[in-house]
């Protein structure tokens, strides 16, 4: 996993490789604005933002179309009568020096679920085992005031 440092903050947990030539795959962002949890002191500082994409379960629907004769949406993508559902989580860690005159660090940690899809091609055989994997491409942070965040992360899924 590679990392970069941008405006003072450490981003770690970026991809350092991408698959080759994805065939079925899907990319989109994660965000949310997150308070930190009241055991834990403000925020003077955010030094460091660890993530990293966790797949927790996949499985193919049917949808409309076939591999025969899939159906071309106004956008242009072929739905060929079967999508895989994948449903993980981005697990992230917040370092931070604290607003207080020790200014101690503190990690504060966030679980992000979501739900996505990936239209399976022309040539996927129902009942064909696939490998899913999460790759993150890029994460921001911001902090907002004290106690919040705005977090985004562009993540890509891979099914093969």
């Amino acid at each position: 996993m590679g990392s970069y440092v941008s405006q003072l903050i450490e981003y770690a947990g970026i991809a350092d490789e991408f698959p080759y030539h994805p065939t079925a795959f899907k990319q989109f962002n994660v965000q949310e604005t997150v308070c930190l949890p009241d055991v834990k002191p403000d925020i003077e500082q955010i030094i460091k933002v660890m993530a990293e994409v966790v797949i927790i379960s996949t499985r193919v629907i049917k949808t409309p179309g076939t591999a025969e004769n899939p159906i071309v949406s106004l956008e242009g993508q072929k739905l060929t009568g079967r999508k895989l559902i994948v449903e993980g989580e981005v697990r992230q860690k917040i370092e931070y020096v604290a607003d207080e005159p020790s200014q101690a660090v503190y990690v504060a940690h966030f679980n992000i679920p979501f739900s996505n899809y990936i239209v399976l091609g022309e040539n996927y055989i129902p009942g064909c085992n696939l490998i899913v994997t999460g790759y993150i491409e890029d994460i921001f942070v911001k902090q907002i005031d004290g106690r919040y965040i705005f977090k985004n992360v562009t993540i890509l899924i891979n099914a093969e």
